[in-house]
């Protein structure tokens, strides 16, 4: 199976050092943890892909707050093959309820920064250490409270 194009992804903060995954049942990441995401449709932004994924998986309405990084992953895993590129943004939520898509996520769990789980899709471990520094970064540059 070959899995290609743009996608975006998105880190769900809930608390200072706790971010929402999801665990797929569709190749190709079943069995794999990973940021809530998917392909970018045509005519559509990698902005509003990131909206509208996370709400068809997750049921959370959410607002861009900072875009974490643009990637390329390409290689092999298992039986598919990829060579996608996709976009990563931190996002708040604009509610809280969580609802699981039923039809592809096997399991949606927060993780504390210092527990996330090494079975992660591709990329996505990437996208969290960059995450990290960036937020690392950004509590260095503000102001003391």
């Amino acid at each position: 199976m070959k899995f290609a194009g743009r996608t975006a992804t998105a880190i769900i903060q809930f608390q200072p050092d706790k971010i929402l995954l999801i665990k797929r049942r569709t190749v190709p990441f079943n069995g794999y943890w990973a940021l809530p995401g998917g392909r970018v449709d045509p005519g559509e932004t990698v902005e509003q892909t990131i909206v509208r994924e996370v709400k068809e998986e997750t049921g959370l309405d959410v607002a861009i707050v900072h875009k974490i990084g643009e990637y390329h992953e390409q290689g092999v895993q298992g039986e598919v093959e990829y060579d996608y590129y996709p976009a990563c943004f931190l996002v708040k939520t604009l509610s809280r309820e969580i609802r699981k898509q039923e039809s592809e996520i096997e399991e949606i769990k927060l993780f504390s920064l210092d527990e996330v789980p090494t079975t992660l899709a591709f990329e996505h471990a990437q996208m969290i250490r960059d995450f990290v520094a960036w937020q690392e970064k950004n509590e260095k540059l503000s102001p003391a409270r």
